[in-house]
């Protein structure tokens, strides 16, 4: 074996060396005939450059001769021969330089150009002179020069082609003697070329018979692969005829092969397939070069008759010369089963999500649909086509989509959305949808990328029907209760308070228990109606800077008696600087009381309650902390949500809404600040909240003295922004026999109330700083200026009094800018002159008669009341005596007490207005009332001071903040 692989080496290396020689020869043959060619070709290009450049010789002197003889004799005849001489010379030249042989031909043209203008002076001269001018001409230094010049570019060009061809006839020499050498050694080599093929002739047939046996062996382990195959093979002729099959073919057909060899192949499709299979193997057939077609879908047919579907593949392949075709095949039956299960089972999906009332599609990361359901085409009135594989924005429209397109940019990042949105379907309903986009990751190396996302989008509009009404249902039944209520609280108030004599113990005690089960009730509807304000949207808040620590005080002092009822210390832990923050006071002290109130009742009896107090990183934190049996851990997760209350016993028997915390966040929250809470088991909670604290202080003014304070005038604070307008205001004061003070800023106005007292106070709304209604607020909260006149002088007054109607404060009078000299003096002589002896008089226009009683015995020892019951009543009594207080519910059966303002702003004087009402009326159209009282939300006592307050009447003020519309 080891001498039969090296003789075939030897064979191949004589073969490769006689292939190498006659390649040399060749390629040495080649150059050589190219070198005899190029040589040739040369000198011909050579003698074409001589023959070219004599032709310009000969065109030039031919030229000059015509020209010559025209100056001699002058006959037309022979200008014309030397215009045609012009005109072969310029064809020479042309064909020159097209050949491109020439180097001084661009010269040469110059010259030529130079001769020929020449030449046409002294034809012109021998015209128009004489033949001695155009002889002279002619024989100028010019011309001469020029002939010179000629003459030696030609003589140049003549030696130069004359050289080259003499070069290109050596070459030509030797490049023959080299091709004879050439053909003598190609000759000697193909000889030994031929001697070497004969020693290879002589051995092919050894290798030959090898090589059949080899390819023997070769077809032997091919069919043995074939046989072992579990697909199905079958090769057959050019015409279609069976020649070789597996033994999978034969198990598969059903055949022995004796059968099946020789059978034209399209015997084993149905019948009815027959010739389609003819045409499809007669276009193979005429493939030119080899093909390959891969997973056709085939129905076959078995010996027995029985059809099945099979995958083909076809190919061909050259044995023997011979053209074969090889169908590799399997069955099929099984997948297709497998495909028509799923594709059912898609059906039966496509089914059920047509039939789910909801938008439910899938979209990819190009934002296209590749899956909805019908729902989605009733919604928006499109076909199946019009959005199947279409853009998300088309759908949508780019309008909508504008709305969306942040939202599906933070879905396709891998991150699930939810919001809400309306969509008018064809027939201009409106509906509502809340949806949910869920992406899509892929799976493998693509676990982590996000291929699409899901879009599930639910009809909300019944729901958002149904809320609707319920919130109207709680809105109207929490108003309809509110009526009521104030008439118990106000009978059992004055009951206890010995209105009808001293009471029994046993009936105080059940006037007691009823009392507190009227006030829980009270708590009860308020915390409904501002959740309901909440959810709405409604709730406003007016803020303003304070110092928590000084609101924290004040509600601790407001909750000690509930705090007492439960044997529990309130305590506060505070830093000694101020902790500004801006919020609702007024909210703030709800959040605060409810606070405080649900540790109040979770800490046992002789236990502290404690609100710590603290500054970090510009936020002030509030901590209100208890000793209780802390919040069971199942619970924290729903502590903050509506109406919920641990499931244990004891925390039932404590009461309470299951609002107060869900107000207490969203408040919180509006104020732009954080709740949250801790607890453990044993131990006790901690809820806790964060403000921003409020870094920008407003320095404090001196104030300008314009009086010495030794005048015994009335003396007026002016609070005016503007310098100028503030002395103005000061003369038109003094001219009326006023003293005042001037002042530029809330804080500087408070600086000099410190200090000093007036008997009133002009005030403009708009102020640097601290705003004027703020400012106001804050002197009906201070005991010393609770009841000092204010008088607002402010281009911004209508504003104000809008702002007045929700928060009440008492303010003597608005007055306009630019000032009226004569309002401004009689609004400030009412404002500090004391009322006239007697009871003021009370217009109470008020539908309820059981409210009417209660309220005239609330205020029976210091006014008289008169009442009515419509609003013809109430303007009658108003036509008929004047009023020094008018207070008015908003809803009289059909009537709205709102109308009645016409009638009251016309007065003169005009009274000032309370409303006391059951409902939530917002008076956007900007009404004046001077306070604003909410019924079941205001105790007798905060009736009774209100009323105080607004007709100026010295008492017991009440609480500085009555509950306010809003």
């Amino acid at each position: 074996m080891l001498s039969s692989n090296a003789f075939l080496v030897r064979i191949k290396i004589a073969l490769a060396a006689g292939l190498v020689l006659m390649a040399v020869v060749s390629v040495a043959s080649y150059a050589t005939i190219s070198r005899l060619i190029e040589a040739t070709q040369s000198r011909v290009r050579t003698e074409d450059s001589l023959v070219m450049v004599e032709r310009v010789v000969s065109g030039i002197k031919s030229a000059e001769a015509s020209l010559r003889q025209y100056l001699l004799s002058g006959d037309n005849a022979d200008q014309a021969n030397f215009e045609k001489a012009l005109a072969d010379l310029a064809l020479a030249t042309a064909r020159a330089r097209s050949a491109n042989r020439m180097p001084e031909l661009a010269e040469l043209d110059e010259l030529i150009a130079r001769r020929t203008a020449v030449a046409q002076r002294s034809i012109t001269a021998r015209k128009e002179v004489d033949q001695a001018e155009g002889a002279a001409i002619l024989g100028s230094p010019e011309s001469r020069a020029s002939r010179q010049r000629t003459d030696e570019l030609l003589e140049r060009a003549r030696s130069r082609e004359a050289r080259v061809w003499e070069e290109v006839q050596a070459a030509a020499e030797r490049n023959a003697a080299w091709a004879q050498n050439l053909i003598i050694a190609g000759s000697v080599l193909f000889f030994a070329m031929l001697a070497w093929m004969g020693y290879v002739v002589k051995h092919y047939e050894k290798v030959r018979e090898r090589a059949q046996a080899q390819l023997h062996d070769s077809e032997v382990m091919s069919r043995s692969i074939t046989e072992g195959m579990v697909e199905t093979v079958i090769t057959t002729t050019s015409d279609d005829i069976v020649l070789e099959a597996n033994a999978a073919a034969l198990q598969l057909f059903g055949y022995e092969k004796s059968e099946l060899i020789g059978r034209d192949v399209s015997e084993l499709v149905p019948p009815r397939f027959r010739q389609q299979y003819k045409d499809f193997t007669s276009m193979m057939r005429e493939q030119p070069e080899t093909f390959r077609i891969s997973g056709q879908e085939v129905r076959a047919m078995r010996k027995d008759g029985s059809e099945f579907m099979v995958s083909v593949s076809f190919s061909d392949v050259q044995v023997g010369g011979r053209r074969l075709f090889t169908a590799l095949m399997h069955d099929i039956t099984e997948s297709k089963r497998i495909s028509k299960a799923l594709r059912a089972s898609e059906a039966q999906l496509r089914q059920v999500t047509d039939t789910v009332p909801a938008l439910i599609a899938y979209l990819d990361t190009d934002r296209r649909f590749r899956f909805h359901n019908r729902a989605y085409e009733s919604a928006f009135g499109l076909s199946f086509e019009q959005i199947d594989g279409h853009p998300l924005a088309e759908v949508l429209g780019e309008q909508a989509y504008e709305t969306v397109r942040d939202k599906v940019d933070e879905v396709l990042s891998g991150k699930p959305v939810r919001y809400e949105r309306t969509q008018v379907t064809p027939e201009g309903e409106r509906r509502y949808f809340a949806m949910q986009y869920f992406p899509r990751y892929g799976e493998g190396a693509a676990k982590d990328k996000v291929i699409g996302f899901f879009s599930l989008g639910t009809d909300i509009t019944e729901l958002r029907r149904i809320d609707r009404m319920k919130t109207e249902f709680v809105s109207t039944v929490s108003h309809e209760l509110r009526t009521p209520l104030t008439s118990i609280r106000g009978s059992l108030g004055l009951i206890s308070g010995g209105v009808a004599g001293e009471l029994p113990a046993a009936v105080k005690n059940l006037v007691g228990i009823a009392q507190s089960n009227c006030e829980r009730l009270i708590r009860l509807i308020n915390d409904i109606l501002d959740s309901e304000k909440i959810e709405s949207g409604k709730l406003r808040l007016d803020l303003q800077v304070v110092d928590l620590r000084q609101l924290v005080q004040q509600a601790l002092v407001a909750n000690e008696g509930f705090a007492g009822q439960h044997r529990v210390d309130l305590v506060m832990r505070a830093p000694d600087e101020a902790l500004q923050v801006r919020i609702d006071t007024d909210r703030m002290t709800q959040v605060l009381t409810n606070l405080l109130s649900n540790a109040v009742k979770f800490s046992p009896p002789g236990s502290p309650v404690e609100v710590r107090l603290s500054r970090s990183a510009q936020r002030v934190r509030a901590e209100v902390v208890d000793v209780g049996p802390g919040i069971p851990e199942e619970f924290h997760g729903r502590i903050f949500q509506k109406f919920s209350q641990a499931d244990s016993s004891d925390t039932r028997q404590k009461g309470g809404t299951g609002l107060g915390l869900n107000i207490s966040r969203a408040l919180v929250e509006k104020m732009g600040g954080t709740i949250g809470f801790s607890s453990a088991k044993g131990v006790g909670t901690t809820f806790f909240f964060e403000l921003p604290e409020w870094t920008n202080p407003v320095p404090l003014l001196q104030p300008v003295r314009m009086q010495p304070a030794a005048s015994t005038r009335p003396r007026i604070l002016i609070c005016e922004g503007d310098p100028d307008v503030a002395r103005l205001i000061s003369m038109m004061l003094s001219k009326a026999g006023f003293d005042s003070d001037m002042t530029h800023s809330a804080e500087q106005a408070l600086a000099c109330l410190e200090h000093h007292s007036y008997d009133a106070v002009t005030v403009d709304l708009k102020l640097p700083g601290q705003n004027g209604v703020a400012f106001i607020g804050q002197l009906r909260e201070d005991e010393r200026t609770r009841h000092l006149p204010v008088v607002v002088i402010s281009a911004m007054a209508e504003q104000g009094q809008l702002q007045f109607n929700r928060k009440p404060h008492t303010v003597s009078d608005w007055l306009k800018k630019p000032i009226d000299e004569h309002l401004l003096i009689n609004s400030l002589r009412r404002a500090v002159v004391s009322l006239d002896a007697g009871k003021p008089r009370i217009l109470h226009v008020e539908d309820d008669q059981d409210i009417q009683q209660i309220t005239a015995a609330i205020a029976q020892d210091f006014a008289s009341f008169e009442f009515a019951t419509t609003l013809d009543e109430a303007r009658a009594c108003l036509r008929g005596h004047p009023f020094d207080l008018i207070l008015l519910d908003l809803s009289l059966g059909s009537q709205s007490g709102w109308d009645l303002f016409e009638d009251i702003d016309a007065l003169d004087p005009r009274p000032p207005v309370i409303v006391f009402s059951a409902g939530d009326v917002d008076p956007a159209d900007g009404r004046q009332a001077d306070a604003v009282l909410v019924k079941a939300h205001t105790s007798n006592t905060e009736l009774l001071n209100t009323i105080q307050r607004v007709l100026q009447i010295p008492g017991d003020p009440g609480p500085t903040r009555p509950q306010p519309l809003s």
